[in-house]
C-alpha cells in the first residue's frame, strides 16, 4: 500500500507538470520537452554504459537545438533551413562517438519527442492547440495506471514471463479497456475529431505502449537493471515513466495525419 500511495503521488506530480506545461502554451511545454529528453539521454547512457560527457554532449545539445528550431519554425515561421544546426551537431557526434547511443537517442527519443511537441500544431490553421498533445499523456497515463492496477489485483496470465515477469494479458486488457473508455470521454467533451479517431486512437496506444515499455525491458535486462533510475519514486527513472510515450507518440502523429488526409 505504501509503494502504491509512493507511486501515486509521484504520477500525480508529473501529471501536473507536463499537463500543465501543456496548457500553459507552447513554451513551457517546450522546456518539459527538453527536461525530459536531457534526463532520459542521461539515463541512456547508463543503459549503455557510457560515460563520458564528450558523448554526452553533443546528442544534448543536438536534441534542443532542434526543439528550439521545431518550435521557431512553427510558432514564428522561421525558414526551416535552421534544422540544418542540430542535423549537422548530431552526425559530428555520430561519426566520432558511440554510434549505437546516438541512433538509439534519435529514434527512441528525439524523434518521438520532437513529434509529441507537433501534436500541437496539427489544427487546420497551424496554430498551437493543446488537445492532441494532451489527450495523448492522458491516455498513455490512463493506460499505465490501470494495466498496473489491473495487473496487480486481478493478473494471473504473463505475457513475458523473462522479459517483464510483471506485465500480465489481464492487466494489458484492463489497460485497453480503460484507455478505450478514456478516448470516449475526451470525445464527448470537446468538439474536435470524430468518435471514430479518439477509439482507434485509445486502440492502438496501449499496443504501442506495451511495445515500449518491453522494448525498455529488454534494455534493462541485458544490463541486469531493475530500474534506469531513482529519479521518480514509486516508478524508477524517467525512460521508466515515458518509455510508453516514446512509442506511443510516432502511431499517434502518423494516425492523426493519414486520418486527416484521408477522411477530411
Amino acid at each position: 500500500m505504501k509503494d502504491l500511495l509512493t507511486r501515486t503521488l509521484t504520477g500525480i506530480s508529473l501529471v501536473i507538470l507536463v499537463a500543465g506545461s501543456i496548457l500553459l502554451g507552447p513554451v513551457p511545454f517546450l522546456l518539459v520537452i527538453i527536461m525530459i529528453y536531457l534526463l532520459s539521454a542521461r539515463e541512456l547512457m547508463k543503459l549503455q554504459e557510457i560515460t563520458a560527457w564528450k558523448t554526452f554532449i553533443p546528442v544534448s545539445l543536438s536534441g534542443t537545438v532542434l526543439f528550439l528550431a521545431v518550435y521557431l519554425v512553427l510558432q514564428h515561421r522561421l525558414n526551416p533551413l535552421w534544422f540544418i544546426l542540430p542535423a549537422g551537431i548530431w552526425l559530428a557526434g555520430y561519426v566520432s562517438g558511440s554510434r549505437k547511443f546516438y541512433l538509439l537517442a534519435l529514434c527512441w527519443l528525439t524523434l518521438p519527442l520532437t513529434l509529441f511537441y507537433v501534436l500541437g500544431w496539427l489544427a487546420e490553421d497551424a496554430t498551437y492547440r493543446p488537445l492532441l498533445p494532451l489527450s495523448l499523456i492522458a491516455l498513455v497515463w490512463v493506460n499505465d495506471t490501470f494495466a498496473y492496477l489491473t495487473g496487480t489485483w486481478i493478473g494471473k496470465h504473463r505475457m513475458t514471463p523473462r522479459l517483464s515477469p510483471g506485465k500480465t494479458w489481464e492487466g494489458f486488457f484492463g489497460g485497453l479497456a480503460f484507455t478505450l473508455i478514456g478516448g470516449g470521454i475526451i470525445y464527448a467533451i470537446s468538439a474536435h475529431y470524430r468518435l471514430t479517431e479518439w477509439l482507434l486512437l485509445s486502440l492502438i496506444i496501449p499496443v504501442f505502449g506495451l511495445w515500449g515499455d518491453l522494448f525498455e525491458s529488454r534494455l534493462k535486462r541485458d544490463r541486469n537493471l531493475k530500474n534506469t533510475g531513482n529519479l521518480l519514486p514509486g516508478h524508477g527513472g524517467i525512460l521508466d515513466r515515458f518509455d510508453s510515450l516514446f512509442f506511443s507518440a510516432p502511431a499517434v502523429f502518423v494516425v492523426v495525419v493519414c486520418y486527416h488526409y484521408f477522411f477530411r
